[in-house]
């Protein structure tokens, strides 16, 4: 029962970019409103053309090809001083080529662009100076014989070809179309009869084919040339050193972040390709299997022999994963048995197992490769032979090779035969042998554990514990007293005893968990104090939050809610917003530890494969529901003999309404049967004011149901209502019936299950290719928990407590972490389950019985957190009761009473009252700090030290580089793009070139629709079709480029200056400011007002360190007219807007002010500024029709000359919780 004493409850509704909040004091059944409202903030991802993307990946993007630019720039710089010092091209002094890597400034000298040029007629061409330098010994002392010679060398710099990354081997399948495709051209250079790369590319450059777009080998290709020309021209060894290492030399590839230990943070995770993790990860699987053969009455686990006969199927390696039918196999036959199976499903078998037979396994790639390589015994061989293994143990030394393989080897080996050579020395292994170690694979994935704790865990499992068992016992040498633990008769004695405890443990008449239980036998029998037995570790650990306690000033506040286990973008920035809304309210007294709170999470704030999944399922679900609908239509259109029966057929399938289509989605779901009485349904029979069959709920509402999917069926009215009524199906005389007709929905699960089964994943994959396995499975899962989920409500007996209650699956590891978060401060934190919100919303009359929830205004969040707080125990109790006393008529609106009196009409009121708060963060000012840490003479005090970089945080300008021409005395702008883009004859009109246009218009001639137009651009257009020249590309004019932004300068300086700089189209305003007239006082004549926009460019150039000491402003205080600035507006501030006078909003009421209150969308070039109202959830701009809604319409458009509003942070200011403060101002 609920206590009668007042209680505060405080309600939250959280999605991806908002919360609703509410807080309320419940007194026995009566309810009272204390305050809510709504914080919008930015999503923590943003989405694309329907994909999800992080909003850092766009940028990292680029900043990975800016970085690949630079370096590429850096081998030329290091190749032009060694060449200019030997005087192999023309000189260039140490100074222009700083100025080159520094300020961008290319070295264009005369004679170094001519070195660069090239002449067709002349045979001057970097691939004929490369064929010279095979084949002819120059004369260095010459200085034309040298330019050749280092022309052919720079070439080579440019393009070095393709060398794999032997520690990332994740992408196999890329990578093998790379080395097809890199095998293919050496053959056809062999065809050719030619022996080198430069004399293969010669020949087709001479005869004007492609050479770019090939995959080049360097290794095979580049350095194989270059040893050539060495030899040919006799360079000495330091020489060839020199060059070789500006010219192929390789970065090693950062080591990604690695996360820290689920049981010891301090350590860092361990790579799975670690032989200990291997063996973990199969003995975990080993210490699972369960078996039954004729001779056991049980299902037991594995003898010592059985286990030794299938380890070798874990290190095959033609098999990194396989099925556990495999395992079966191998085991019947010691039994000489075929018949095998899952003991579910295959009882009928002779041997049974406690795995399905497509189960997927895990091999061991790593170990397999080790044995294929130096045999079973490999360990036994390094432990021999590895000469640096002196004082150290097997596991060290195994370690010790391991870490060579896996981590240096780009760090000491640039190749392959460099690491097999280390390997023959170290290991003293043939060279065939050393090959096969050296070509093992190494992916970069990591397991969730540290290596010092699998190495505590490992000796356990090897005993043929079970990963839960080991993983409890791994740590207890930390507990036990020191005078156990040193003794080793002792230690073993408490480890036996700590085993036998665990073994004894029965959770059907234990109070307490398996951990609690060993925790209070080792408590009792060596006097080990709490807070140290909490050292001992947990198999399904969770990182928790520190318990909150008062600050400095006596105030509750809840910290950060950022934790290692959460890597989710979205659900962390939802996170961080709760914090800052429960903050809000400890800090006015609002809430305090004692309130209870009720929160239920969006499925949303899941991981990224997961809302993949869920917008696959939403997507599927639109397209089954117009496809009800169409049917539905079409039965309609068709139906009736007489003009009265068409007539209101022909109205009923224009006017479908949800739950007419609900109806025909259950319809088809059960095949157009009864589920009740086998009796085939007609799809009229469903339909009309009196249908023959009507939704029924599996589970009725009065016993606990609820209005999902997987709880409603078709059923004949005469029978819900006469024999059905509030039983469960299987307390019907019929029950056995029932199920033989719903048998298809466990069919339709299982078949499911083995699908999923079969979405299996490894480290050695592309991540993309794994995501969609991720998501395909995810999608899956819903799936099958939908049809499981809705047999399982035919079998049930008795309806669980709080069955109604119970939060779904949906929510995942978000939404442990954020109830333990709350908990951190709370007492009394609850999950409630979502489709529970929607039933008291229709039960409250929020919201119509086959009305959809409306998403258009935020306050529908305000809404569902006051509905979420209000729901309690008895409020269940009630909503079942109302069901039951209105029988079989489960779709009637339930009797519920409301929490209040007039709640209805409060919640209506309220919603109008409501001002939105919005967090747009201005982020552009904000500076990437990174700590350095300085050694030896450098150090410093703390030996740590903060610096300051340049981060843009704002896109500066969009993708696309226009080029510039000069047409009638004016710059027009153009673009180059592929043939098939153009889709009218529009864009067919804009080609710059009148022969091209000619041409590309003769071929479209009588064309107007874009799919004839496309299909006749896909036919090859000749420019000359004897020279084999296709017209593949065009420039076109592009017309709607007036002021572009000229950002880059052009490496290459034209004659003409305005091709001198890359043109690119403005991507956002950062902000615009307004300027006004100083009138004399009294004076009666209307301000003039005028703008500046400031881009984002222009902000980011304001904002960088560099230009601090002597930027100009970002925006005078006074512009050029002598106009005092008046106010300065980014996106996403909020404004008042008013007609004539401020005065309108200071006297406006809570409802006017939400009318009035808006927020800025964006800034157009011309001054123009766009609004929209705060409480609309959606952008738009203003239209036509909106005009007549009067002047504050919900979107709107307005000058910056004639804008009346009052600007938040300079008139007003809006907190988290929504509540308004007016600022004193002149």
């Amino acid at each position: 029962m609920e206590s009668n004493e007042k209680k505060r409850i405080l309600g939250l509704d959280t999605g991806t970019n908002s919360i609703g909040w509410a807080v309320i004091d419940r007194l026995g059944d009566q309810c009272s409103l204390v305050d809510s409202g709504v914080h919008i903030f930015t999503e923590g991802v943003k989405e694309e053309q329907g994909k999800e993307v992080s909003k850092a990946a766009e940028r990292t993007s680029y900043r990975a090809m800016r970085r690949g630019f630079y370096r590429r720039k850096l081998r030329k710089i290091r190749l032009l001083r060694i060449l200019s010092e030997l005087g192999w091209c023309p000189a260039l002094s140490p100074e222009l080529l700083s100025q080159w890597r520094l300020k961008k400034v290319y070295p264009a000298t005369p004679e170094f662009m001519q070195w660069l040029g090239t002449d067709d007629d002349n045979a001057i061409t970097p691939y004929r100076y490369r064929v010279i330098c095979l084949h002819e010994k120059l004369d260095l002392t010459q200085e034309a014989q040298r330019y050749i010679l280092g022309r052919a060398l720079y070439h080579i710099a440019q393009r070095r070809g393709f060398r794999s990354n032997r520690k990332d081997q994740s992408n196999d399948d890329e990578k093998g179309k790379v080395k097809e495709a890199i095998s293919g051209l050496s053959q056809k250079i062999k065809d050719e009869g030619c022996e080198y790369l430069a004399e293969y590319f010669e020949k087709l450059y001479k005869e004007g084919k492609r050479i770019r777009n090939q995959y080049t080998s360097r290794d095979n290709h580049y350095v194989e040339e270059f040893h050539a020309i060495c030899r040919r021209q006799e360079l000495d060894e330091d020489t060839v050193n020199r060059l070789e290492h500006v010219l192929f030399d390789q970065r090693e590839p950062r080591k990604h972040t690695v996360g820290h230990c689920l049981f010891e943070p301090t350590k860092s995770r361990c790579k799975i390709t670690h032989p200990d993790f291997e063996e973990m990860r199969m003995l975990q699987t080993l210490n699972q299997i369960r078996m039954k053969t004729p001779e056991d009455d049980m299902l037991r686990p594995l003898w010592e022999n059985e286990r030794e006969m299938i380890i070798p199927l874990f290190q095959r390696k033609s098999e990194s994963n396989f099925s556990f039918k495999d395992i079966a196999k191998k085991l019947a036959k010691i039994y000489g048995k075929k018949s095998y199976g899952y003991y579910k499903t295959d009882g009928d078998k002779d041997i049974l197992f406690n795995y399905p037979m497509d189960m997927g396994i895990a091999g061991s790639p790593f170990t397999a490769g080790m044995v294929a390589a130096l045999g079973p015994d490999w360990k036994a061989v390094i432990d021999a032979q590895y000469v640096k293994g002196d004082g150290k143990s097997l596991d060290d030394k195994v370690n010790d090779v391991w870490h060579t393989l896996s981590f240096h080897a780009l760090s000491f080996f640039d190749n392959d035969e460099k690491l097999e050579v280390w390997l023959e020395t170290n290991l003293g292994i043939e060279a065939d042998t050393a090959k096969k170690v050296a070509g093992i694979k190494m992916v970069s994935a990591y397991a969730s554990l540290s290596h010092k704790v699998i190495r505590k865990i490992l000796p356990y499992m090897r005993e043929g514990m079970i990963y839960s068992y080991a993983v409890m016992l791994a740590n207890i040498d930390a507990v036990l007293p020191a005078y156990v633990r040193d003794n080793d008769d002792m230690r073993k004695a408490a480890v036996d005893m700590a085993v036998e405890c665990l073994n004894e443990y029965d959770k059907k008449t234990c109070e307490c968990t398996m951990y609690q239980w060993l925790k209070n036998f080792l408590a009792e029998k060596y006097h080990i104090d709490h807070k140290t037995l909490n050292r001992l570790y947990h198999p399904s650990d969770l990182e928790t939050y520190p318990h909150v306690r008062p600050d400095e000033q006596d105030r509750m506040r809840l910290g950060s809610p950022r934790i290692s286990s959460i890597r989710n973008p979205m659900a962390m920035r939802s996170l961080h917003r709760i914090r800052h809304v429960i903050n809000a309210l400890l800090d006015k007294g609002i809430i305090d530890r004692g309130t209870e709170v009720h929160i239920e999470l969006g499925r949303e704030l899941n991981d990224a494969n997961m809302r993949a999944a869920i917008r696959r399922q939403n997507n599927a679900n639109k397209q089954i529901k117009a496809k009800a609908a169409a049917e539905i239509s079409k039965h309609f259109k068709n139906f009736g003999s007489s003009e009265s029966d068409m007539t209101k057929a022909l109205l009923w399938a224009e006017q479908v309404r949800d739950i007419d289509i609900l109806k025909c989605k259950l319809w088809n779901e059960q095949h157009a049967i009864c589920l009740y009485t086998g009796k085939q349904i007609g799809l009229s029979d469903i339909f009309g004011p009196n249908p023959k069959y009507d939704i029924e709920h599996t589970i009725p509402r009065s016993r606990g149901g609820d209005s999902t999917m997987e709880n409603l069926t078709l059923c004949d009215s005469r029978f819900n209502r006469d024999v059905k009524k509030t039983r469960l199906p299987s307390e019907l005389a019929n029950a056995d019936e029932v199920m033989q007709r719903v048998a298809f929905m466990k069919e339709k699960a299982d078949e499911l299950q083995k699908q999923i089964r079969r979405c299996c994943t490894n480290a050695y994959m592309d991540k993309s290719i794994k995501d969609r396995i991720i998501q395909k499975r995810h999608f899956l899962e819903m799936q099958q928990a939908y049809w499981r989920n809705k047999y399982r409500r035919f079998e049930m007996t008795e309806v669980p407590e709080g069955f109604s209650r119970r939060q779904g699956a949906t929510a995942g590891i978000v939404a442990r972490y954020a109830r333990l978060f709350l908990k951190s401060l709370f007492d009394d934190v609850s999950i409630v389950k979502g489709a529970a919100t929607a039933d008291f919303r229709k039960a409250w009359k929020l919201q119509s019985e086959d009305e959809e929830k409306s998403r258009e205004n935020h306050t529908h969040h305000q809404v569902d957190a006051v509905v979420i707080a209000c729901i309690g125990r008895r409020d269940y109790q009630r909503l079942a009761a109302s069901y039951h006393l209105n029988g079989y008529a489960d779709r009637e609106r339930p009797s519920v009473p409301e929490p209040w009196e007039g709640f209805v009409d409060d919640m209506r009121r309220i919603q109008a009252e409501t001002l939105i708060s919005y967090d747009f963060t201005d982020n552009a000012p904000k500076q990437v700090r990174r700590r350095i840490k300085f050694t030896g003479s450098q150090q410093s005090e703390d030996s740590k030290t903060s610096y300051a970089y340049d981060t843009a945080r704002l896109c500066l300008h969009k993708d696309t580089n226009y080029g510039a021409i000069k047409r009638d005395g004016e710059v027009k702008y153009v673009i180059r793009k592929p043939i098939t883009e153009l889709k009218s004859q529009g864009d067919i009109e804009r080609i710059v070139d009148p022969i091209v246009k000619e041409k590309v218009q003769a071929a479209t001639r009588g064309l107007d629709k874009a799919p004839e137009i496309k299909a006749a651009l896909a036919n090859p257009i000749w420019m000359n079709e004897a020279k084999g020249i296709q017209i593949k590309k065009v420039r076109c004019f592009a017309p709607d480029v007036k002021n572009p932004l000229n950002v880059r300068k052009n490496r290459d300086i034209s004659r003409h200056e305005y091709k001198r700089t890359g043109h690119f189209l403005n991507d956002g305003n950062y902000c615009i400011a307004i300027y006004e007239q100083i009138l004399p006082e009294g004076s009666t004549t209307k301000a003039k007002r005028s703008f500046l926009i400031v881009n984002n460019l222009a902000a980011v150039s304001y904002f960088k360190i560099s230009n601090r000491a002597n930027r100009a402003e970002l925006y005078p205080s006074v512009d050029e007219n002598g106009y005092r600035l008046k106010a300065v507006l980014h996106q996403g501030d909020s404004v008042l807007l008013y007609e004539k006078s401020p005065e309108e909003i200071y006297n406006a009421s809570a409802a006017e002010l939400c009318r009035r209150l808006y927020i800025i969308t964006s800034m157009e070039a011309d001054g123009r500024i766009n609004f929209k109202q705060a409480q609309l959830s959606q952008s738009g701009r203003k239209k036509k029709e909106d005009d007549k809604l009067g002047f504050f319409c919900p979107y709107m458009r307005i000058n910056a000359k004639s804008l009346n509003a009052l600007i938040q942070n300079r008139d007003f200011t809006i907190d988290v919780l929504g509540k308004i403060k007016f600022l004193k101002h002149d």
